[in-house]
C-alpha cells in the first residue's frame, strides 16, 4: 500500500512537471514581450513546480554581469528594484552556470563552494543554476531554489532545463522581433 501510493504521488508530481514545462512552452510561443513572458515563467516555476524561488538572469552588453530580468515574490521585486546582478565567472552558481555554459546544481548549499548565498533567501537548502543558450551563445540564466536538501533530481532538472531551452529561444526570437521591427521603423 506504501508503496502504491509512493508510486502515485511520483506519477502526480511527473504529470505536474509535464504541464508546467507544456506551459511554459504555449507562453513561450505566443507571447512577443519578452518581460511578460518571463514574469510567466517564473511565477509558473514557483506556483506550479512548489519552488521557494526562481529568477531569470540576462547576460549583459559587456559580457561581465547577469543581470536579474525578474523574480518571484517580495524578494524578486526588492532584487529588481536593487538592479541585482551576478558576476559572469564569478562567486555564484548562475555566474558559473553561464561561464561553464552548464547546470550548476547544489543538492545542499551548504556545502556548495561556488554560490551567492543571498540574505533575503534564507530558506533556500538547494538551488540550481541552468545556462539559457541560443545557437552558440549563452544569453542568460534561470535560477531556481528550494526549502528542501536534495530538491532536484534528474527528472527535475531534466523538466527545467526543457523550461530554460524555450525560455532562451523565446528570448531570442523577441530580441529579433524587436530588431526587425526598429530596422523596418528606421527606413521608412
Amino acid at each position: 500500500e506504501e508503496l502504491q501510493t509512493n508510486l502515485e504521488n511520483r506519477v502526480t508530481e511527473r504529470t505536474e512537471q509535464l504541464r508546467a514545462t507544456v506551459e511554459v512552452g504555449q507562453e513561450a510561443n505566443s507571447i512577443r514581450e519578452s518581460g511578460e513572458l518571463i514574469t510567466r515563467v517564473v511565477n509558473l516555476i514557483s506556483e506550479r513546480l512548489g519552488y521557494y524561488y526562481a529568477a531569470i538572469f540576462r547576460v549583459d552588453t559587456t559580457s561581465r554581469w547577469a543581470e536579474l530580468i525578474d523574480a518571484t515574490g517580495s524578494v524578486g521585486k526588492t532584487l529588481k528594484a536593487q538592479n541585482h546582478r551576478l558576476e559572469i565567472g564569478g562567486r555564484s552558481m548562475v555566474g558559473n552556470a553561464i561561464s561553464k555554459r552548464e547546470a550548476r546544481i547544489a543538492l545542499d548549499v551548504g556545502s556548495e563552494p561556488v554560490r551567492f548565498d543571498n540574505p533575503l533567501l534564507p530558506q533556500t537548502r538547494s538551488e540550481i543554476a541552468l545556462p539559457l543558450i541560443v545557437g552558440d551563445r549563452v544569453i542568460g540564466a534561470m535560477d531556481v531554489q528550494s526549502t528542501q536538501e536534495a530538491a532536484f533530481d534528474q527528472e527535475n532538472i531534466n523538466t527545467l532545463q526543457g523550461m530554460a531551452n524555450q525560455v532562451a529561444i523565446a528570448l531570442e526570437n523577441a530580441r529579433l522581433f524587436i530588431e526587425k521591427y526598429d530596422a523596418s521603423n528606421g527606413k521608412e
